[in-house]
């Protein structure tokens, strides 16, 4: 079978030629190519070279079908977008007719209009919506139109959402988003059990090490994690804080800080690549993570897998991730007196701290991209009534 995936996820050639996505997003859809003959993906193509974090793909049978970029969520970037609606329509249109499946990834511009161009090609069809599978204030226009266009039956295949079942919709089907393999989990064991026998011999005052990851934005929200270092540090605990990512809201942090007396405790490394994130959590204590509108934090499991226990926002999926406290803890993203709560008395409370470590580790098992790829070659079979024959390693390089 051949599939398409179409989305507005961006693209670029390496100095060799190979095809490079953020790296997260390559190490899935390496999984998805397993299940295919082929995969073409049709999304924008910069000749590069790739920015921080973009990995080559390792599958061989892999294509692109290039789009042009272009959208935006403001009125002035919407009302431009509009010269791109025909190619945008013409080219999904006729790679669907082209292929046996297609795969949106939404919520995006793009898959927008793809919801609508792809009908009656005769391929069997699939979304993901990768953003908050609900309203709220603030949520762009063109997400909600998605949503609802997504929620409806017509649309003829299996949505994955970041969200409880619905038992009203059954082709709406919860997913989560991974980034590691079980080999990457094994190799954090040594690690991740050091980590696990100091905490629980730890003593009052040793440092503790805070990492945040992810793009510095207002939705992001560091302003929290930054604002509750004074009373943290004030209750006692020697904490230093690493923000891993880069954006607007930079400057302002680093401002804030620096009038909270507390930058000489706040690292900023920018943007980094996907091995130095791991590496990031290997050596942190907490992972803290403070998003206002949350899809599926990554980061979170990415933290599990180096047993660091996450301390973040709430979202549709935060009781799952956190086991309702077992192996992670929940606040209010605005919440700074909450946060500060959480990390204290997770310090002050070593055993605690350390079996919610070995829990969130043990939970990591669970969500691997292998479990991915089998969650997803069982979802498409149920729901496209095919057989897909896991290809293995025969499509990686």
């Amino acid at each position: 079978m051949r599939l398409a995936v179409i989305g507005d996820t961006q693209h670029y050639r390496d100095d060799q030629g190979q095809l490079c996505a953020l790296e997260p997003v390559v190490n899935q859809l390496d999984r998805w190519a397993r299940l295919f003959d082929e995969v073409v993906i049709c999304a924008p193509l910069d000749p590069g070279p790739p920015p921080a974090g973009f990995a080559p793909y390792r599958s061989t049978n892999l294509t692109i079908e290039p789009v042009r970029k272009g959208g935006g969520n403001s009125l002035w970037k919407k009302v431009g977008m509009v010269r791109y609606l025909g190619h945008w329509a013409w080219t999904t249109r006729r790679v669907a007719r082209s292929v046996d499946g297609v795969h949106l990834r939404c919520p995006c511009n793009i898959a927008f209009v793809a919801i609508l161009s792809t009908l009656g090609t005769g391929a069997h069809r699939y979304a993901m919506y990768a953003g908050v599978w609900h309203g709220y204030a603030g949520e762009p226009t063109s997400y909600r139109m998605q949503r609802w266009l997504l929620s409806r039956r017509w649309f003829g295949g299996p949505v994955s959402v970041y969200a409880d079942r619905d038992q009203q919709r059954p082709h709406l089907e919860p997913l989560f988003s991974p980034s590691f393999t079980l080999e990457d989990w094994e190799r954090a064991t040594p690690v991740a059990d050091a980590k696990v026998d100091r905490i629980r011999g730890r003593s009052a005052g040793d440092p503790v090490a805070l990492v945040s990851v992810g793009r510095l934005t207002p939705n992001k929200n560091q302003r929290t994690i930054v604002a509750a270092l004074p009373g943290i540090v004030s209750a006692g605990v020697d904490a230093r804080l690493d923000l891993y990512g880069d954006g607007p809201t930079r400057n302002e942090l680093e401002t804030l800080a620096t009038g909270l007396g507390v930058a000489d405790r706040v690292r900023f490394h920018g943007s980094v690549t996907h091995g130095e994130v791991m590496s990031a959590f290997a050596s942190a204590d907490l992972n803290l993570l403070s998003t206002r509108q949350e899809g599926y934090g990554k980061v979170l499991l990415e933290g599990m897998v180096h047993a660091t226990v996450p301390i973040f926002g709430t979202s549709p999926v935060s009781g799952e991730i956190s086991g309702g406290g077992r192996r992670g803890l929940v606040f209010e993203p605005d919440d700074v007196a909450a946060l500060v709560d959480h990390v204290v008395g997770l310090v002050g409370d070593p055993q605690r701290w350390a079996d919610m470590a070995v829990a969130a580790r043990e939970y990591s098992t669970l969500v691997s991209l292998e479990t991915f790829q089998d969650q997803v070659q069982g979802m498409l079979e149920r729901h496209w009534g095919v057989e897909l024959p896991a290809a293995g390693l025969s499509g990686d390089r």
